[in-house]
């Protein structure tokens, strides 16, 4: 049996093939067997269709000889060709040699019997076994795409070359970033194709166990995609940002980090309230300047145009309550204000700052960037990966169930979440190491059981120890303006009762009929 190919771009249906017409297999399975056997086939045809498409890159663009040369007159550098290239390139490791070996494992089993019997263990070693290929892949497909757009609009040659191979008929009409989207495409689509199966199979039989490890197995490598494509989007865009900002009058900031990103930016007017200057009248008391905003996980970074002027190590935005919190002239005009307050800056001094946010929703959203998730049970604390508590391995600990995490002494984690009865803790190893024998940990595991670990130092705890003080520092200045104003009524009211008494006095005075000096 040969495995059919798409005629004229339609599909070739596993109930259409010559051997399975002809073995009467379709007036003995029910309709739902079909469908089953139609989704298995249809995983088989679609690795060939994309390993089809797949070697048209291969031989058409990247074995072009054009693009091969190295010479001095070669249209591209050793390095551009990596970059675009690289994942691709024939090896034991490349897109189209794992795409290859599935076809050949998933063509054999259709080969063994026109019913097919089950992918599911064909797909979960090749996944586990091979797969990280699209993990790399799709990381550095934007790198990719930045070079092909650069070579496009800098190279002629490449152009050139690049419009001649795309009008080929072979092309189909695609152009070159359609070929190198495909491994994306594929891995992205895998588990569309896995879960037509499982949907289908009866629950709770072993091949429906099976079908539900692979898709599990499939979609956890995807999300490795999508989260290795957003690190590099990150890491892109703050290598952008790192050559943009200029420290010229406050101590530089390096912004590159690991574990550091952008979550928000955007334009807000700070207004300052001039209250001693005598010589402005009393409307143009309220100075405006403009400023631009990078709020990061772990720092914001305050800048004038062609200057930063202000760079915080933690920031807390505090929505606004009531009006009488500004002074009384200062609403007039100027609407969807914040108090945005930085703990500490770059001169390691607390700085608060009125600013006023263009829309009722950037409003919104600005407050939302700064607020930290929450759990329905309000016994339990969630953090995010990049503000949260550490703990540190007291002595060796093996996972004695799936979801706990197996550890070495002074291993750290990074504690995303708090349980509500405090004996345990949730989070992700810091330090990565081979699970030790005897331990059950899972794929997922996470927790921590409390009389493994102790809390250290970290950004979390100090930044928590600011928060507590500028809290601490707000209710004493509540509590002595309180202070204050009752001391301002008892004086007031004792001003009253002298000036009663005085009034009495001068009463009796006139009643008598003494004159009053």
């Amino acid at each position: 049996m040969e495995l059919v190919t798409p005629v004229d771009g339609r599909r070739t249906l596993w109930c259409e093939l010559p051997e399975v017409m002809n073995s009467g297999l379709l007036s003995q399975i029910s309709g739902q067997e079909r469908k089953i056997q139609e989704a298995m086939f249809e995983m088989i045809t679609s690795e060939a269709s994309y390993l089809r498409s797949l070697n048209v890159l291969v031989t058409h663009f990247v074995q072009c000889r054009d693009f091969i040369d190295e010479g001095e007159d070669a249209v591209l550098s050793r390095r551009e060709r990596h970059i675009l290239f690289s994942d691709i390139l024939p090896g034991e490791t490349c897109c189209q040699e794992v795409l290859g070996a599935v076809l050949a494992d998933l063509e054999k089993r259709w080969q063994e019997s026109v019913k097919i019997s089950n992918i599911a263990d064909i797909i979960c070693k090749h996944a586990n076994n091979h797969f990280q290929v699209y993990v790399k892949y799709c990381s550095n497909q934007v790198y990719q795409d930045r070079t092909l757009k650069e070579l496009k609009e800098n190279n002629p040659r490449f152009l050139e070359v690049l419009n001649m191979l795309e009008s080929s008929p072979v092309c189909q009409s695609l152009a070159m970033h359609s070929f190198l989207m495909l491994p994306m495409q594929r891995i992205t689509r895998l588990p569309l194709l896995v879960d037509a199966i499982f949907h289908r199979l009866e629950h709770n039989t072993p091949v429906w166990h099976e079908y539900k490890v692979a898709l599990a197995t499939l979609t956890k490598i995807v999300a490795e995609c999508n989260e290795g494509a957003r690190r590099m989007e990150r890491m892109e865009e703050m290598l952008i940002l790192s050559r943009q900002l200029d420290f010229r009058e406050v101590k530089a900031i390096p912004l590159l980090s690991a574990s550091r990103w952008l979550v928000k930016k955007g334009e807000l007017t700070r207004l300052t309230w001039r209250e001693n200057d005598g010589k402005l009248t009393f409307g143009k008391r309220i100075s405006k300047c403009t400023l631009y905003f990078f709020l990061f996980t772990d720092l914001l970074v305050v800048t004038k145009k062609k200057r930063v002027i202000y760079g915080g190590i933690d920031a807390i935005v505090l929505e606004l309550d009531t009006a009488d919190k500004f002074p009384g002239r200062i609403l007039d005009g100027n609407k969807n204000l914040l108090i945005m307050t930085m703990l500490q800056n770059h001169e390691n001094k607390t700085v608060e700052m009125i600013v006023s946010c263009p829309m009722e929703s950037d409003r919104t959203r600005w407050v939302e960037a700064v607020t930290p998730r929450s759990s329905d049970n309000p016994d339990e604390r969630i953090y995010e990966e990049w503000d949260c508590p550490q703990v540190q391995a007291i002595h060796p600990y093996v996972g004695k169930q799936a979801d706990e995490l197996s550890l070495e002494a002074s291993d750290v984690v990074n504690v995303l979440k708090k349980m509500s009865d405090a004996n345990h803790v949730e989070g992700v190893a810091v330090t990565r190491r081979l699970v030790p024998r005897g331990a059950h940990q899972g794929p997922g595991a996470r927790v921590v059981p409390r009389e493994v670990h102790v809390e250290i130092s970290s950004t979390h705890v100090r930044a928590r120890n600011l928060r507590q003080r500028y809290r601490l520092l707000a209710i004493s200045g509540s509590i002595l303006d309180e202070l204050k104003k009752e001391k301002e009524r008892y004086e007031k009211e004792e001003r009253k009762k002298d000036r009663r008494r005085t009034l009495t006095i001068m009463e009796v005075i006139s009643s008598q009929g003494q004159p009053i000096s």
